[in-house]
């Protein structure tokens, strides 16, 4: 896969204070015009947007998500794919390539949109960040955005694994894969995704988490979610979450493992099958189990190396997610 730099018309500048002409975009080559198109987008006030870097807990956090905005329904979600019921924006032009439908699935969602994507910052639709509240402490029903950030050693073992079961990845082992990774411009600039909503966390639209935490006190990142989207749940809907959203049961559920869309990569690509669950170990530190600590001590090193450029340490983007619920202002 080949990559170029991209450059988007505007840049988030009122959010974050930093020099917006070093930061370095890369997309696949050939989809400089999808860019645009997301670019342009149209976008509503009651969006709600999960944003995330590939395999972080994205699609934990969106049957969560979609469970809190649909009214605890469900029979709903075991009755219907979850990529349909919250598109992944990217996916169309993906699979179809056409500009013309490539934003169709969001366009199609009734109020509240829930919409998933893993571009960074900047390439997200420029209006997302014209109706984003002008006061931190301002509790108006506008746009809300999620992020989840997971370990890169966990996320990237996940990718690679991910990979295989759409039939990428079948000719190198997984030290190969990471080594590739790791020695990429590319991969560099998602320590700019993550550091950029981190630095954003006290916002009062934004809900910064991660998949620790969300393994360490599910029933808290519910009871946050819920109280962040306005939406209130008695003790038997949390009860109902909790087992809903347990690992058992995602790696069971035929709707939350992504069977509609890897169906249509490998079709697409006429890949090889191989049979993983998308929901594979869903462990914190599983890589200590796959990686030599040779190898583990290379990833950290580049890891470290990449998160220091911005006067933060690992653990601090990984821990200090926590969301606190604005305060109300009197006038």
């Amino acid at each position: 896969m080949e990559f170029e730099q991209f450059l988007p018309k505007t840049f988030p500048k009122n959010l974050l204070d930093k020099d917006w002409k070093e930061r370095k975009c890369y997309c696949v080559k050939g989809r400089r015009e999808f860019l645009c198109l997301v670019h342009n987008m149209l976008v509503k006030n009651d969006d709600v947007w999960l944003v995330t870097l590939p395999k972080c807990g994205t699609t934990w956090m969106q049957e969560l998500l979609w469970l809190v905005l649909n009214n605890f329904d469900f029979d709903a979600a075991k009755n219907e794919h979850l990529e349909v019921r919250t598109p992944f924006l990217e996916f169309d032009y993906i699979i179809n390539e056409d500009l013309k439908t490539a934003l169709r699935p969001v366009e199609m969602l009734t109020s509240p949109r829930l919409i998933k994507s893993h571009l960074p910052l900047p390439l997200l639709p420029a209006q997302l960040w014209s109706k984003l509240p002008k006061c931190k402490h301002c509790l108006l029903r506008l746009i809300k955005l999620i992020y989840v950030y997971r370990d890169p050693k966990d996320a990237l073992i996940s990718q690679y694994y991910f990979g295989r079961s759409m039939g990428f990845n079948m000719d190198k082992t997984l030290e190969q894969f990471l080594t590739e990774k790791i020695e990429s411009r590319e991969a560099e600039c998602d320590f700019d995704h993550v550091t950029e909503f981190y630095f954003l966390r006290s916002q009062a639209w934004l809900y910064y988490t991660s998949f620790e935490r969300m393994k360490m006190n599910l029933r808290q990142i519910v009871e946050d979610i819920c109280q962040f989207l306005d939406r209130p749940i008695s003790d038997e809907q949390m009860h109902q979450m909790l087992k809903h959203l347990s690992f058992e049961e995602m790696k069971a559920n035929t709707k939350t493992n992504h069977i509609w869309e890897i169906e249509q990569v490998r079709a697409k690509h006429g890949l090889p099958y191989e049979d993983h669950s998308f929901v594979r170990k869903g462990k914190v530190g599983g890589f200590k189990e796959e990686l030599s600590s040779e190898f583990i001590s290379r990833v950290d090193a580049w890891i470290n190396k990449n998160v220091s450029k911005y006067n933060s340490a690992l653990v601090e983007v990984e821990v200090q997610g926590g969301w606190q619920p604005p305060r109300t202002v009197q006038t």
